[in-house]
């Protein structure tokens, strides 16, 4: 009898071991010593604060214990699925700057906090605190353009879209390694794109278009975007973009549906490029006018097709859909035959707008075609779909569609030479005889 208790005791301490083991996550941390304080909230800190902070753009902030127990199963859920944090490129962790994707072990470390109660843990363990300031990241801009008057939105149930022109007109070619947008009201704007305006274009007294203006059939170009989260493009040294003389920016913002009113006043920060400039940064732009998806159909895909003139260096990528986007990719068929999918979006989110930049940037080959594939769902499985019954073609509105992939890229070969201090050419003697 003993010796049959005995046997039963070792072999509840074995199971006792076993289950211990099994709920430890791949951090070898186990469910009863993950707590908030110290594991989990480096890891916000890290990957959500950004947005999830008072003031932040999120409808929430996830920044201390109290603010975030009640959200608990839900923030398992959404990081669980890789909802959250937003980052729709597929690839390796790591391949671009500023991704916040969750590591595995970061994913299985939350969800385990989650099961075994989210316990607080003890406040000596926090982290330093972050103050998150609504602030240009880059740090002061050279140049700042802000909306002449503060913008007043009503209570409105509808997503409300207004284009402005900003007074600043550029007295000679200007060099520039980054334009950067600070949203006066983050909670208010959904996303914001820069254009370029032309010395042709005829602006309204009050400085600014509102309802559904389209600013590319004025013969502007989009020159950069800001969505929640985005992620400011510093170039390197030697690279930049040039600003012709005589043009001006605009920013096109869509205001999300707002309960109360509200006032925006969004800002333009400009970055002047400073020593020899030898690239002047390129695009390669991928688009089908042409688009027409039927009434429910799941799985409209199209095709635009580009090659490279030249040898280039990719720097980054960048894709702008509609609400029926699903998913885009950049095909590349090699001078030698191969074929590569460089870049890829499987669910694309028309709420997450970024540019996706190389750690590495990508050196291709004179000759390389590349196929810009855009895929949409018009069905009512679509969640984001307002109405499946409807035909869509290309257009600005929302409710249109558009097709556009871009390639951020300098020319190997090119070699400008150009030397420039605070955006503007020095013209030096030698260069003048």
């Amino acid at each position: 009898m003993t010796k049959t208790i005995l046997c039963a005791a070792m072999c509840f301490c074995s199971l006792a071991l076993y289950f211990t083991a099994s709920v430890s996550s791949n951090t070898g941390q186990t469910k009863s010593t993950i707590t908030f304080t110290k594991q989990i909230a480096p890891i916000f800190q890290k990957r959500c604060e950004e947005c999830h902070h008072n003031g932040g753009a999120a409808p929430m902030s996830l920044v201390s214990y109290e603010e975030v127990r009640p959200w608990a199963k839900s923030i398992r859920e959404k990081v669980s699925n890789r909802q959250m944090p937003p980052f729709h490129a597929s690839g390796a962790i790591g391949r671009y700057h500023d991704d916040p994707r969750l590591t595995d072990e970061e994913i299985a470390m939350i969800k385990n906090w989650v099961d075994a109660g989210a316990p607080k843990g003890n406040l000596k363990d926090s982290p330093a605190p972050i103050t998150w300031k609504n602030d240009w990241k880059l740090g002061a801009p050279d140049l700042t353009l802000t909306v002449k008057n503060v913008y007043r939105l009503k209570a409105n149930p509808k997503d409300q879209y207004v284009f402005f022109v900003f007074d600043h007109v550029f007295a000679e070619d200007t060099w520039i390694s980054s334009i950067a947008t600070r949203p006066g009201n983050p909670k208010a704007v959904h996303h914001a794109n820069t254009h370029l305006i032309p010395p042709t274009m005829k602006v309204p007294e009050e400085g600014y278009f509102e309802g559904d203006f389209n600013p590319g059939a004025h013969g502007t170009i989009m020159i950069s975007g800001w969505v929640p989260g985005t992620n400011d493009v510093r170039l390197p040294q030697g690279t930049a973009v040039r600003i012709p003389k005589g043009m001006r920016f605009g920013i096109q913002i869509h205001y999300g549906p707002n309960e109360q009113p509200a006032t925006d006043q969004t800002s333009l920060g400009l970055y002047f490029a400073n020593g020899i400039v030898n690239k002047n940064l390129r695009m390669m732009f991928g688009d089908r006018k042409d688009l027409l998806i039927q009434p429910n159909d799941p799985n409209y895909s199209l095709t635009s097709k580009s090659t490279f003139g030249g040898d280039a260096l990719i720097r980054f990528f960048h894709v702008h859909m509609h609400l029926r986007g699903k998913s885009y990719a950049f095909r590349f068929t090699y001078p030698d035959g191969r074929v590569e999918t460089v870049f890829d979006v499987p669910n694309y989110d028309f709420n997450w707008q970024r540019s996706y930049i190389l750690r590495e940037p990508m050196r291709v080959p004179k000759g390389t075609q590349v196929e810009f594939i855009g895929t949409y769902d018009n069905s009512k499985q679509n969640k984001f779909n307002p109405d499946p019954s409807q035909s869509i073609r290309w257009g600005e509105k929302t409710t249109d569609e558009m097709m556009q992939g871009r390639i951020f890229y300098e020319s190997v070969d090119e070699k400008l030479n150009l030397n420039v201090k605070n955006g503007r050419v020095v013209v030096t003697e030698t260069a003048n005889k």
